[in-house]
């Protein structure tokens, strides 16, 4: 069976959930060849790391790694992809975090960089269909992915996979990627009776709870994955956008015909809003939209500004036109320690100037801001001078 935007893979299945985005990424005569960023570049190098060092541990499990050795594998796969040249302070962090907390199982018959992939069973009567194992570049397979480590019990009746992860968030096991995983990895070793999956997130050194795939909870992931595959193979307008959080990181986003009815490239490649492209007064069609847009754009907003921080924290500021990205210090009264240790000072100048101090209370009977609101200057002066101040460090892009 043919599919139009197949082998799936899980992110292929996220990315499905716009069908203008897929199209364009899989759907014509030439497939797009999207260039590898820094975070896909960072992870790509880190698993050839986890793979060069875990083969070591699976031959030899007391194997002890020297530092130049680890520095090698580090080097070699940074040469492999390049983007990731900046990350191999963190790469050698994770390589040695690995060394010394390797994967809590790894039996000698494990295998690295599992390749899997079914197809549909042509014998297939209507109804369910049946599933056979294909080559992984088999251009009618339904489905495929890798398993970083694989292992199988020696009753044959349970398998491990363990997954490398360089995000900068923990999660559980029980993801879609690994309950796709899981199933493929079902199909193609049809006598196991279930499947653990183990994600290890390589920046904290930390390994996940397993999560256990039986027969059931592989029964419940199969329809799901069916049933993505089902919609985004019935679909039929190519031009069909569906904002989402992958907008951030998708390359056709100024020629989308949602996005693109909002924002347009200059010639330097910067996305920039067009002239009244976010004026809906009277067309509550375009508000919807628009209301669908702001979701995308709080998440991208929140996570790039996450990861914006970390990065000036680490290397310093970062300018673009106008805007400065950096850490500046911020001074304000230190209200907490107002409350703690200054009430006696502030009721005292109330008192003094015969203020009811109940009147700048909050609900919870703590000292309100809202001092500030008085308007007398020399009450103010007085509390100014005894109120403790803090200095804080406050992340955002300043005018340049």
């Amino acid at each position: 069976m043919k599919l139009k935007y197949g082998p799936y893979s899980p992110s292929r299945l996220e990315r499905g959930i716009c069908h203008y985005a897929l199209h364009k990424f899989y759907g014509g005569e030439e497939r797009y060849k999207e260039p590898e960023g820094l975070a896909q570049a960072r992870g790509s190098a880190a698993h050839e790391v986890f793979e060069e060092i875990t083969g070591r541990l699976i031959k030899d499990p007391d194997y002890i790694f020297k530092k130049e050795e680890l520095r090698g594998f580090v080097t070699e796969a940074v040469r492999r992809h390049p983007p990731a040249y900046d990350e191999i302070p963190l790469l050698m962090e994770m390589a040695m975090g690995y060394v010394n907390k390797p994967s809590p199982i790894l039996t000698s018959t494990a295998e690295l960089e599992l390749r899997i992939a079914v197809k549909v069973d042509p014998s297939s009567e209507k109804g369910k269909p049946k599933f056979i194992e294909c080559s992984y570049s088999d251009e009618n397979a339904l489905a495929r992915g890798r398993a970083d480590i694989f292992m199988v019990s020696e009753d044959t009746t349970e398998a491990i996979i363990i997954d490398h992860k360089t995000q900068p968030n923990i999660e559980e096991a029980d993801t879609f990627q690994m309950g796709f995983y899981a199933w493929v990895i079902s199909k193609t070793h049809p006598f196991l009776e279930r499947i653990s999956t183990i994600l290890h997130f390589s920046r904290f050194n930390y390994y996940s709870k397993p999560f256990v795939w039986d027969r059931e909870a592989l029964s419940r992931i199969e329809d799901e994955i069916i049933t993505r595959v089902s919609i985004i193979e019935g679909r039929t307008d190519t031009s069909e956008a569906t904002p989402n959080k992958l907008c951030q990181y998708c390359p056709f986003l100024s020629e989308c015909p949602v996005m693109g009815e909002f924002v347009e490239e200059d010639q330097d490649g910067r996305i920039h809003v067009k002239k009244d492209g976010l004026k809906v007064m009277g067309d509550t069609q375009k508000a919807v939209k628009i209301a669908g847009l702001i979701e995308v754009l709080d998440n991208v907003k929140k996570v790039a500004t996450k990861e914006l921080k970390a990065h000036v924290k680490t290397t310093g500021p970062i300018a673009i036109p106008g805007v400065m990205y950096e850490f500046r210090p911020k001074s304000g009264i230190d209200w907490t320690e107002v409350n703690k240790s200054h009430r006696k000072e502030v009721y005292a100048i109330f008192e003094k100037h015969k203020l009811d101090p109940r009147a700048f209370m909050s609900f919870n009977q703590t000292i309100s801001k809202s001092i500030w609101t008085i308007g007398n200057e020399a009450i103010v002066k007085e509390l100014s001078d005894v109120l403790p101040r803090q200095t804080k460090t406050e992340f955002r892009g300043y005018k340049s």
